[in-house]
């Protein structure tokens, strides 16, 4: 009676048979015990190998993010560029004056200096006498000694190779200076209700393009130095020439330090990000796994979004491949590549007339370029050639004046065609930038430049009467630099 019992119950129930009721009981087991290993776990404080690997690598992902420049670097740029900045900014609004004059601690650098602005001859338009210490009737180099005709006792022209070549100093060394002491680091914005990142970064590197091109740059001034330092050194100019080639040196050797170790560091951080993805990936098929049946059927039913078709149009304003700006590409290439084209020809050919180019030879004329390079088989050689060497000094302000703007073109030639937008990645795990990478480089450029600019503008127009006096027409010069100071400064404030 009880076995036909128990036959009749595993009929009607036959879960309840006793070897599906001995497996069951098992697996009861063993998840009571895998709960209760799981409980311990989060009781204690030890974390799991998995969890301490995670914590590490977002760790040192996030210790190796700096948005603010390394210090030594900012002391350097500051000190280095702040003193050719001065110095240009003497040439330009103080011709001829003598800055360390009344430094005692330093008197051969007092004297060196005294005999470059006399080898230059930029004392000329400097007066220092009672009749100038009024300033309504400055003329100790100031923009009071511009006259608004030129004669052979002004020498209008020469003043202008002076002023000019301390604006393009200037606005040379404001893009280093502007960028990079005076950083605009990343602040969270409210853009279109998300919180994104503005400004610009460290170690994500914004700031490679600034440090390549500025030590390029330092290095070609360097080598200009150099390559006169004979003759600088018979005028009695040496000891201050060598300091500016060592301070040029310097900070292109701290540039160039600093540039590898920001990469080799952000290589490190790539491998660390990389390796912490490849990872993830692993724990997917067993989650996978533990799906119930029925979560196969709504999976294999829902559309995949790889399958979905594409219904965005290309915008090429969202390309990360694409150049930083198109209007700001063709204003450079009109404008830049002119005044990249008249600088080469005073640093390396100066006198030659270029004919293509309307008064041309008036430009060369006025600015004193036939006196001390006269072109050969022509009337000025034969006027000037046995006194050329007596104007070696307005030969120096005038290819330190075309090194000068070619460096300047070669900002902006690289601003907009030498990287292209990038992506908006600020950081890991963090909001995304308002501006692409490559725009947020070329904007820091961009605002350095229309500064430049502004000064050349300014004294473009101080000079246009005397240019006008000598058959020199500046208006085409005026217009077309405007033109460009107003797309850079539009591009790079807004």
């Amino acid at each position: 009676m009880p076995e036909s019992e128990t036959v009749r119950r595993r009929k009607i129930f036959p879960h309840l048979s006793s070897d599906e009721a001995a497996a069951k009981e098992e697996s009861d087991e063993k998840k009571q015990g895998e709960n209760d290993e799981a409980y311990d776990n989060a009781k204690s404080n030890k974390p799991t190998a998995a969890a301490a690997n995670n914590n590490n690598v977002v760790r040192n992902t996030e210790s190796s993010v700096h948005h603010l420049l390394p210090l030594p670097l900012v002391l350097i740029t500051l000190l280095c560029s702040g003193l050719f900045w001065v110095m240009s900014f003497r040439d330009a609004f103080a011709t001829g004056q003598p800055l360390l004059l009344n430094l005692s601690s330093a008197p051969s650098l007092a004297q060196a200096e005294l005999s470059l602005l006399e080898h230059t001859k930029s004392q000329k338009w400097y007066h220092d006498d009672d009749s100038s210490k009024a300033y309504w009737k400055s003329a100790r180099g100031g923009l009071g000694s511009i006259r608004p005709y030129t004669s052979d006792d002004n020498d209008m022209g020469g003043l202008f190779v002076r002023k000019v070549t301390g604006v393009a100093a200037m606005g040379y060394h404001t893009t280093k200076l502007w960028s990079i002491v005076f950083q605009s680091a990343p602040v969270p914005s409210l853009l279109d209700g998300q919180i994104k990142m503005k400004g610009a970064s460290w170690s994500i590197g914004h700031y490679d393009p600034i440090l390549t091109l500025g030590m390029l740059g330092n290095t070609c001034i360097a080598a200009f130095y150099m390559m006169r330092i004979e003759e600088l050194r018979n005028a009695g100019a040496e000891p201050l020439v060598a300091m500016l080639v060592m301070a040029s040196l310097i900070e292109a050797l701290v540039f160039g330090a600093y540039l590898m170790s920001r990469r080799m560091s952000m290589k490190k951080t790539k491998k660390v990000i990389v390796g912490n993805k490849q990872q993830q990936p692993q724990k997917q098929p067993k989650r996978s796994a533990q799906k119930k049946k029925g979560s196969k059927d709504k999976d294999a039913s829902s559309p995949s979004s790889s399958s979905l078709p594409a219904t965005q149009e290309y915008n090429p304003k969202e390309d990360p491949n694409s150049i930083p700006s198109r209007i700001a590409l063709r204003t450079v290439l009109i404008v830049s590549t002119t005044i990249s084209l008249i600088s080469v020809r005073d640093l390396f050919f100066p006198g030659t007339i270029i004919s293509f180019i309307p008064r041309d030879d008036i430009y060369l004329e006025w600015t004193g370029a036939f006196f001390h390079s006269p072109p050969p088989d022509t009337v000025e050689s034969d006027e000037y050639g046995l006194e050329s060497p007596l104007y070696a000094g307005d030969k120096f302000m005038g290819q330190l004046l075309g090194l000068y703007l070619v460096l300047g073109c070669v900002w902006k030639f690289a601003s907009v065609c030498a990287w292209s937008k990038g992506n908006k990645a600020m950081e890991f795990k963090s909001p995304e930038n308002v501006d692409r990478h490559g725009v947020v480089s070329s904007k820091m450029i961009w605002k350095a430049q229309a500064f430049g600019d502004m000064l050349l503008l300014f004294m473009l127009r101080m000079f246009a009467p005397a240019a006008k006096s000598a058959s020199l027409d500046l208006r085409w010069h005026l217009m077309t630099v405007a033109y460009e100071m107003i797309i850079l400064g539009l591009y790079g404030f807004f």
